[in-house]
């Protein structure tokens, strides 16, 4: 069973060897992720614009504009060939990679270079098989734009299925080439995941595609837009500047390879831990733990602290009355980081 391009609501079906068209039930259209049905809700504006690259020069930069306010992921400074690992931007990253086009001068012909929008580097799906973003509930991101080439042929559709509180949301196709790139203005907002998926004439191989210039907002998002893709973050944990962080009602003990984190980067980054949870042991005091001699951040008693994650309000200067504070509990909360 796949999916007819011209009409959602109907799909292509297969008897005795011989295809033809079937009607989905009333106030449903075709999925091609999930194979199924499922129900409609208001079509997605896409907006497609297209540039074509005449040479294997690479592009000059340039950042989409509606992304002034937003984090434009452009896949820079990345281990060559390396999969994206779960944590970065804060998302989780489903068959996701990244490679350096620098190092592939003999792809220069392929979709890898018309796809460069910024630097050199550039995301993909690996043997063309489903590419996914997502975040856990009841954080949501909201994807504007990106930048999209097909990697080796042409005529190929790329078909995207979002959901939203864990439900179908929208859903979009679209036609991609080897030697240009299309510019996708998706504006899907407050979802929890997005999978991509390539192929040409509904064919059960997939093709590769190639992105750049992913332009999202996320509750949760990382705030080292420059983190290599490489980080080792484990469940909830902050990656920024090279160290991973977490909050835990640990008395002021950090395990083996962790240290006390500091205030400073604590007033950085403690908005990106809404929606995570403690690390081990929820805390039985409000006044964080740093690696200054005293506490001043803390979290009001009535809000968040001392009870079950995830957290809804984060640590603040003289929050929950810390200042200069020194008692330690037993399970005191604690701020850590990666050495």
């Amino acid at each position: 069973m796949f999916e007819n391009v011209d009409n959602h609501h109907t799909f292509w079906h297969c008897l005795h060897g011989n295809g033809y068209l079937k009607p989905c039930p009333a106030s449903s259209i075709w999925s091609q992720v999930d194979c199924q049905c499922v129900r409609n809700t208001m079509l997605p504006t896409v907006t497609v614009t297209t540039t074509t690259t005449e040479e294997t020069v690479l592009p000059t930069t340039e950042t989409i504009s509606n992304c002034l306010d937003s984090n434009l992921i452009t896949f820079e400074n990345a281990s060559n060939y390396s999969k994206i690992s779960n944590g970065y931007y804060g998302l989780t990253w489903t068959n996701a990679y990244v490679l350096d086009t620098q190092i592939y001068p003999q792809w220069s012909e392929s979709g890898f270079y018309s796809a460069i929008k910024s630097g050199t580097w550039v995301a993909f799906n690996m043997n063309g098989e489903r590419m996914t973003i997502s975040i856990d509930t009841p954080s949501t991101f909201s994807i504007k734009s990106f930048v999209v080439s097909s990697a080796w042929n042409d005529y190929v559709t790329l078909s995207m299925v979002s959901q939203r509180a864990s439900t179908y949301y929208k859903e979009a196709s679209f036609k991609i080439e080897k030697n240009r790139s299309t510019t996708i203005e998706l504006n899907w907002f407050d979802i929890n995941a997005i999978t991509f998926y390539a192929s040409i004439n509904n064919s059960l191989h997939g093709e590769v595609f190639v992105i750049d210039d992913l332009c999202l907002d996320s509750t949760t998002l990382s705030t080292s837009t420059s983190a290599g893709i490489e980080d080792k973050c484990s469940l909830n944990e902050i990656f920024y500047q090279g160290h991973c962080y977490y909050l835990d009602g640990v008395g002021g003990e950090c395990p083996y390879d962790y240290s006390l984190g500091s205030e400073t980067v604590l007033s950085v980054i403690a908005d990106s831990f809404i929606g995570l949870n403690y690390k081990t042991a929820i805390s039985n005091n409000c006044c964080v733990v740093t690696s200054e001699k005293s506490s001043n951040y803390g979290i009001n008693s009535t809000d968040q602290c001392n009870k079950q994650g995830p957290f809804t309000v984060v640590p603040s200067y003289n929050g929950g009355g810390c200042r200069n504070y020194t008692t330690r509990h037993s399970r005191q909360l604690t701020f850590c980081m990666s050495n």
